[in-house]
């Protein structure tokens, strides 16, 4: 009987879930565990129900798990405890609200991070105000795109800011043209672009204002997912291991030919070889390495294109075109390079760019 009593507390802490009201269970009652089907939200659960006088009834304890909910009995008090948990309010999303900028012709930054660059870099074109902008956002690249919005610009990131006094609507000034062609170099994965922020009031005063916006370049995105495996497959490599893995990746991928030349997106989705030239190879290697975190920028010419990238503490010249011929370690890691940098001026600038203070003989 006392075996039969417990059994009967269960029951009795529990709760009617068709017709019927709770009753007292007395001597005799009868539990008999039924057939009913019980559906959450849409989908069919495991719960037990117990008929008693024609009664569905369920324990209070399943049903709370099924909810999870905690209960707790007391025996002292011969009380029932229930806790539900609070549901989470999910705050609406709601806009950025970024106030109207006016602006004064002045420059600003957060820092004047042209202090650790090489000083010889410098002069009436390539200013310090327009190195200061773009080291700042090249060197805030990351948490800047985790920001953006749709239009690749961040509402909420103070971009720094320089102005070229020289430009105006009809007549482009001197460093802005300079600062765009740096930018060229500078991108590949990444693109960098220079515009003013939207809500810029008084942009006519001052049509020189520039700050450097920064985006995944969204053209890109066939290739990115062809690429990830590849980049995964690299991460724990020595740098010069992982530029040796991407020449022969991007290698692999192109035969030299100035006809029907692919783009990016057909290098690396292709499952044959592509047709490309020097810029091909070029494009495609600071591509993978900004993937893969390794300084990179692209030098071209008349005729010609390779890079420069920054590994174990220097720069040096690669020129995939060249180590597709000869697939050595020579050919790629060269010190007899050929070709002469028609644009050094650029070219160092944009080094110093990614790191400050390294372009120094």
């Amino acid at each position: 009987m006392r075996k039969y009593t417990y059994f009967l507390l269960g029951l009795l802490c529990g709760a009617v879930f068709f017709s019927g009201t709770a009753v007292m269970a007395n001597s005799g009652v009868l539990a008999q565990i039924t057939s009913q089907i019980f559906f959450l939200n849409g989908e069919q659960t495991e719960l037990f129900a117990y008929n008693i006088n024609g009664n569905n009834y369920v324990k209070l304890r399943d049903a709370a798990a099924l909810f999870g909910a905690d209960i707790e009995y007391i025996e002292e008090t011969n009380s029932v405890h229930m806790e539900i948990p609070k549901k989470e309010e999910v705050p609406e999303d709601t806009p950025v609200v970024t106030p109207d900028i006016f602006i004064d012709g002045t420059s600003s930054s957060k820092e004047d991070f042209s202090a650790n660059a090489n000083q010889s870099i410098f002069g009436d074109i390539y200013t310090k105000e327009a190195y200061n902008t773009m080291r700042q956002t090249v060197a805030d690249t990351k948490s800047i795109i985790d920001g953006n919005n749709a239009d690749g610009y961040n509402p909420t990131y103070s971009y720094a800011h320089y102005v070229d006094t020289e430009f105006t609507f009809t007549t482009p000034g001197k460093t802005d043209t300079a600062m765009k062609s740096v930018a060229n170099v500078l991108s590949g994965y990444y693109t960098y672009s220079f515009g003013a922020e939207p809500t810029v009031k008084n942009l006519y005063e001052y049509p020189g204002y520039r700050i450097l916006k920064v985006q995944v370049n969204p053209k890109y995105e066939s290739a990115n997912t062809a690429t990830d495996e590849f980049i995964g497959s690299i991460e724990t490599l020595s740098e010069k291991e992982k530029v040796k893995a991407i020449a022969t990746y991007i290698a692999d991928r192109i035969v030299y030919k100035d006809e029907n030349v692919a783009g990016i997106n057909d290098v690396f989705t292709s499952s044959t070889p592509v047709n490309g030239i020097c810029g091909t190879y070029a494009n495609a290697f600071i591509y993978l390495c900004q993937r893969a975190d390794i300084p990179c920028v692209t030098i071209k010419d008349a005729t010609h294109a390779w890079n420069e990238i920054f590994i174990d503490g220097r720069w040096q010249i690669i020129d995939v075109s060249y180590y597709d011929v000869a697939r050595t370690d020579e050919s790629l890691f060269t010190t007899n390079y050929p070709r002469i940098d028609t644009t050094k001026d650029k070219t160092e600038f944009a080094k110093e760019l990614l790191v400050p203070g390294n372009t120094a003989d």
